[in-house]
């Protein structure tokens, strides 16, 4: 909860990628995509 608002989310879950030096890349709320992680790590 201390995040929320720091990131800029209201509802859980979100899960936000970043890359290697903390930008956010993109943002998932609700149901995780396994396939959109590897597809990030290419």
């Amino acid at each position: 909860m201390e995040l929320a608002p720091v990131y800029g989310f209201e509802f859980t879950p979100t899960f936000i990628f970043f890359d290697a030096e903390g930008h956010e890349l993109w943002r998932m709320v609700g149901e995780f995509d396994p396939q959109k992680v590897r597809d990030s790590l290419k």
